[in-house]
C-alpha cells in the first residue's frame, strides 16, 4: 500500500479517535433543559472554530493535493512547488494562530460572549489530539516501511511530509474537537 493511502486510513481512524474523545466531553458538561423542537444557537467559539477548521482543512487538502499530484520526490526536488506547498501549510497555522487570539479576546471580554460551557469545552477539546497525532505518525512509520522493505532505506524527503501530517493533525483535531464536544447526542 502506498504511504498516501496509509496516511487515509490513519486520519480515518483518528478521526474515530477524536469523535470518542468528544463523547467523553460532552458526558462532562452540565445537562442542558431543553423544550421539545427547541435547539441552543451556535457561540461565537463554535462559530469561529468552523470557520478556521474550514479554512485549515481546506489549506492542507490543497497542499496535500500539490504532493499526491506531483508526487513526493519531485514535489521535494522543484522549489516552487515545496515552498507553495510549505506556505499552505503555513497559512494553515496562520488561521489557527488567529482563531486562539480570537478566542482569548472573547474571553477577556467579559460580556458573556464567553462562558462556563465554552471554557469547559476549550479546554477538554484536546483530549484526542494526542491519540489523533499517534495514529498518524503510526501509519505513516508503517506505510514507509512497508513500501520501502526491500531497499531499507526511506528518502529524506518524507520527514518534512511526517513533520507536516503531525502538525496540521494537531490543528485540525484541536478545532474538530470543540466542534465535536458542541454536537448534541
Amino acid at each position: 500500500m502506498k504511504p498516501v493511502l496509509w496516511i487515509i486510513a490513519a486520519l480515518a481512524i483518528a478521526g474515530a479517535i477524536l469523535f470518542v474523545s468528544s463523547l467523553r466531553t460532552r458526558r462532562s458538561l452540565p445537562a442542558l433543559e431543553l423544550s421539545d423542537g427547541e435547539s441552543l444557537p451556535r457561540t461565537l467559539l463554535q462559530k469561529r472554530a468552523g470557520r478556521a477548521l474550514l479554512v485549515v482543512v481546506a489549506l492542507t487538502v490543497l497542499a496535500g493535493a500539490c504532493v499526491v499530484w506531483f508526487g513526493p520526490q519531485a514535489w521535494w526536488e522543484d522549489d516552487p512547488i515545496r515552498h507553495t506547498v510549505t506556505a499552505l501549510f503555513l497559512g494553515g497555522l496562520v488561521v489557527f494562530m488567529f482563531f486562539i487570539r480570537g478566542v482569548r479576546a472573547l474571553e477577556a471580554r467579559g460580556d458573556g460572549s464567553f462562558d462556563e460551557r465554552d471554557a469547559v469545552i476549550l479546554n477538554r477539546s484536546c483530549a484526542g489530539v494526542g491519540g489523533a497525532m499517534m495514529v498518524v505518525f503510526a501509519a505513516w512509520m508503517v506505510g514507509l516501511i512497508e513500501t520501502h522493505i526491500e531497499t531499507r532505506l526511506i528518502p529524506s524527503y518524507y520527514l518534512y511530509l511526517i513533520f507536516w501530517s503531525i502538525v496540521m493533525t494537531n490543528v485540525i483535531a484541536s478545532l474538530a474537537g470543540i466542534l465535536l464536544a458542541y454536537r448534541r447526542s
